[in-house]
């Protein structure tokens, strides 16, 4: 998933702060700059990987249409690798050297316009009229105090990758509760083939799962030391100890799951689409659908999304604008999203009919993501989720006991 880096946003407010005073004379409330030749340049800051890369490389490509469509526009993007980016945009704050545009992980949405490095939307978002269109779970990643502070970009979300030739020889389908999940996985179980594969690795990623479980079983993130949590996180020991996940799920990341179902040694994982074009590229001879993630209180799954934000230090506010809303263009995005292997944050967006991808469309529409104080400390309250995980796990605590030392630490983490 998209990795919103908090704890640097946590550790560098007071700096964020100072910055925000600082550039908000040069904010988008003055005149746009000129610039000799009439050409307007704009700087773009993101995450998504260098220009060589497929990731990168979808998204300059995108910039590029935007170029040819508008000759007196060039955009200049900057790769920023994920782990940095955030820590990069609060030190270029306070030396007054922000971007036009910062394409930046939904769930910083928040600390970075308390901090003022962004931007206030509400007057254009009212004028542009566009916000109805959006999911309203991913729209709300830019509400901030009851002000918009960015637009959605893309989103990215998890639901059950499964082998068909492994479940028609079992003689199961993909199972819809997560009473069945757990059935099916250990009939898919034989040898050295796990059921279910999912991340587990140190870190708020290996939480993700477990965090889709918990809120399935109608939990509450922040309160994990409830029957809701000790609920999902049995059924996760029990599904390990029985050898349908493997006990290795605490040392696999995303990428680890995916090759784990690549190889055939997992009939099911717990995946993004990000996956979709990869199994697609990588392994042509694997046969493999999408289903919905089970349910159990509720249907739900995890969001991960980017937003687009002007920053405070725009000399071109209005181009930057102008530039954010052709990339929200329903048109725009039929053709950029397949390229980036994402989904559309809107329900206007037409369908590429793909199958695969419209699975994801759907469960997208179940999506949470985390709010208020949980979206400021969401990086360090889903590594205590994972932590318990691991503890539990790994048999250094007792179920009871692991979400009983998370949840002091979750506790502390959110009063600070």
């Amino acid at each position: 998933m998209s990795r919103s880096g908090m704890r640097d946003l946590g550790r560098l407010s007071a700096v964020a702060l100072l910055a925000g005073a600082l550039v908000a004379g040069c904010g988008s409330g003055g005149e746009e700059a000129q610039e000799p030749g009439g050409v307007t340049t704009l700087s773009l800051w993101h995450f998504y990987g260098p220009p060589e890369s497929a990731t990168g490389g979808a998204l300059v490509r995108f910039l590029q249409r935007y170029e040819q469509a508008h000759p007196g526009v060039k955009v200049e993007p900057r790769h920023i690798p994920f782990g940095d980016f955030n820590r990069t945009i609060l030190q270029s704050a306070a030396g007054g050297e922000l971007p036009d545009i910062a394409l930046i992980g939904a769930t910083s949405t928040q600390a970075m316009a308390e901090a003022g490095i962004i931007e206030d939307l509400s007057d254009r978002v009212a004028k542009w009229g566009k916000q109805d269109a959006y999911l309203p779970s991913i729209w709300q990643t830019t509400q901030v105090g009851g002000k918009t502070y960015a637009l959605p970009h893309v989103a990215d979300t998890y639901a059950v990758y499964y082998n068909t030739e492994l479940l028609d020889e079992a003689g199961v389908k993909p199972p819809k509760t997560w009473d069945e999940m757990a059935e099916t996985a250990r009939k898919l179980t034989s040898g050295d083939r796990q059921g279910l594969a999912v991340s587990g690795v140190e870190g708020e990623e290996g939480a993700t799962a477990l965090v889709i479980r918990i809120l399935a079983a109608g939990g509450d993130v922040t309160k994990i030391d409830s029957p809701a949590a000790n609920k999902a996180l049995t059924q996760f020991k029990q599904l390990v100890d029985s050898g349908a996940m493997s006990k290795g799920i605490i040392g696999w990341n995303e990428e680890d799951v995916k090759n784990q179902f690549a190889n055939g040694r997992a009939a099911m994982m717990i995946n993004s689409a990000t996956y979709v074009s990869t199994l697609r590229k990588e392994n042509p001879d694997l046969k493999w659908k999408i289903a919905l993630l089970p349910g159990d209180t509720r249907q739900v799954t995890f969001l991960a999304a980017e937003n687009l934000a002007i920053t405070s230090g725009s000399s071109h506010p209005d181009a930057a604008w102008d530039l954010m809303t052709w990339m929200q263009d329903p048109k725009a995005l039929a053709e950029y999203l397949p390229d980036r292997n994402k989904l559309a944050t809107r329900d206007d967006v037409p369908a590429d009919g793909d199958e695969a991808r419209s699975v994801f469309a759907e469960q997208l529409k179940s999506a949470w993501a985390p709010s208020g104080a949980l979206a400021e400390h969401s990086s360090e309250v889903f590594t205590h989720v994972q932590g318990a995980l691991q503890a539990a796990i790994s048999g250094s605590a007792t179920v009871d006991q692991a979400l009983a030392e998370a949840q002091q630490k979750i506790d502390k983490t959110l009063a600070e």
